[in-house]
């Protein structure tokens, strides 16, 4: 990729154009990546529900809808870029989805390394109390 197809992507009537063509070089590799964000979310929900500890329940739902939600609107606009929907098509809106995508993974190893570590701890402590009250019959 050279310097000047840097500069045209990132030229706002390349990416804001509501008609782009429907040659996209990209599009077998986008559809095969989106597909298996959807095939892992089926994955992530099958742990989910085999998984009853509830500290790493938080974290499989997290990564579910993040894996779900990513798969389904990336191929709704993978959907629009081929059938050529005016606005819906536009690159920008697919350039942006995939940044979400990267920084709503980003907030989830974020949220894993620290607010994980200390539902955790609570967890455990919770335990401890469990194991001195009495429970009711």
């Amino acid at each position: 990729m050279s310097l000047a197809n840097i500069r045209i992507f990132f030229n706002p009537e390349y990416l804001f154009n509501p008609y782009p063509n429907y040659d996209m070089k990209f599009m077998p590799q986008l559809l095969g990546f989106f597909v298996i964000l959807l095939a892992l979310s089926i994955v992530s929900f099958i742990f989910l529900l085999r998984n009853r500890k509830r500290p790493i329940k938080i974290v499989l739902a997290y990564i579910y809808n993040w894996l779900l939600w990513s798969g389904s609107v990336g191929l709704v606009l993978l959907f629009f870029r081929y059938e050529g929907v005016a606005f819906a098509s536009m690159r920008f809106l697919l350039f942006m989805w995939i940044l979400m995508f990267i920084g709503w993974g980003m907030y989830l190893i974020w949220f894993y390394k620290k607010k994980y570590k200390k539902i955790l701890k609570e967890h455990k402590k919770e335990k401890e109390k469990e194991k001195y009250i009495k429970k009711k019959k």
